[in-house]
């Protein structure tokens, strides 16, 4: 199962990407996405923390996978991983070098068909 983090400055931009990346999918038990956008009290900005809750999350996933959309967003994401004591889940954690929306879409639905994490990586590589 891949686990698939959408980060954002914007909570409505993660939740309203889950929610289109899910219609789009249908429900899968090969993918699980989690909105982890905004500070968690509803003002703009990130939070490591928050961010690495969601990764406690997919403890359960082969690969998560996190998707942010700019500036802190990268270095909280980092932060996150940072913060996690299990070195197992902190290797099988990365963040993709790519646009939050499409290369969540293109990662879910790649997931959907195949759960080979170097094919989902090259295709994020096309976007």
């Amino acid at each position: 199962m891949f686990g698939i983090i959408l980060v954002s400055h914007s909570q409505k931009i993660t939740d309203g990407t889950k929610e289109m990346i899910e219609e789009m999918t249908g429900t899968s038990d090969a993918v699980r996405i989690i909105s982890a956008g905004g500070t968690g009290d509803g003002r703009l900005g990130t939070n490591s923390v928050m961010i690495m809750e969601a990764i406690e999350e997919n403890a359960d996933c082969d690969h998560i996978l996190i998707f942010c959309d700019i500036g802190s967003a990268i270095l909280s994401s980092e932060t996150a991983i940072d913060l996690i004591d299990d070195e197992q889940l902190a290797g099988k954690t990365e963040i993709m070098d790519c646009p939050l929306v499409e290369g969540a879409f293109a990662a879910a639905v790649q997931a959907t068909v195949c759960q080979e994490r170097e094919m989902i990586i090259q295709e994020l590589a096309q976007l």
